[in-house]
């Protein structure tokens, strides 16, 4: 089931719907119109309107109450009960995301201020490396301390998500720490890793057991 955004809020299109329950878009749009009223009560929509193959089509973005509650004028059939399932588990997905955008990107971005600044560092002392290669390295290392493939972020257990989040913060104090210290960026990043190591082994365990 594919969701789409309306001002930051998951939808379903109408149109999709229909296309799961393997009957005619028509006759969504007629349930819908039928009982607009009390689609209304979880929430405002609007008929859309938009050309496809030079034909005008009508459809409705319907938020997450609004699709369960067109769900119950079904019969509660095997492909119904399938359906709802798939609901359940969409906005769900669209839930974590939030989640990660709220609590996990705002430290991520500060751990990259800081290992933009160590690209810096290397760049004075000579490296040619482009500071792309950086970000890519510290990720890459935080991901193997906690045996994560590339990508695999995106969709984490909640123990996991906070491991992780964790991480960043850890690394971002490292670098600070290493910069305070006076390392150049070869010894920054053998100091990081070394402390990142140690969290993932010690404090990662203690994340996990609570």
């Amino acid at each position: 089931m594919k969701l789409c955004h309306l001002k930051k809020e998951a939808r379903v299109d109408s149109r999709e719907l229909a296309e799961h329950l393997q009957v005619q878009h028509k006759n969504v749009l007629e349930l819908l119109e039928k009982h607009k009223q009390s689609f209304e009560e979880f929430g405002t929509f609007a008929f859309q309107t938009r050309k496809s193959g030079g034909m005008p089509t009508r459809f409705v973005l319907l938020n997450e109450d609004q699709s369960y509650l067109l769900l119950t004028f079904s019969r509660n059939t095997a492909r119904v009960v399938g359906l709802k399932v798939e609901l359940v588990k969409a906005f769900s997905r669209f839930r974590r995301g939030q989640q990660i955008e709220a609590d996990y990107l705002p430290f991520y971005h500060e751990l990259h201020d800081a290992v933009g600044s160590l690209a810096e560092k290397a760049h004075i002392a000579g490296s040619t490396a482009p500071q792309r290669a950086f970000h890519i390295n510290i990720n890459r290392l935080i991901n193997d301390a906690f045996c994560l493939e590339s990508g695999q972020r995106l969709d984490l257990p909640r123990h996991l998500r906070a491991k992780v989040t964790a991480a960043n913060v850890v690394a971002k104090e490292l670098l600070e720490e290493a910069d305070r210290m006076g390392l150049d960026h070869k010894a920054s990043y053998q100091h990081f890793k070394i402390g990142i190591l140690a969290f993932a082994n010690a404090g990662g365990k203690f994340l996990e057991a609570e």
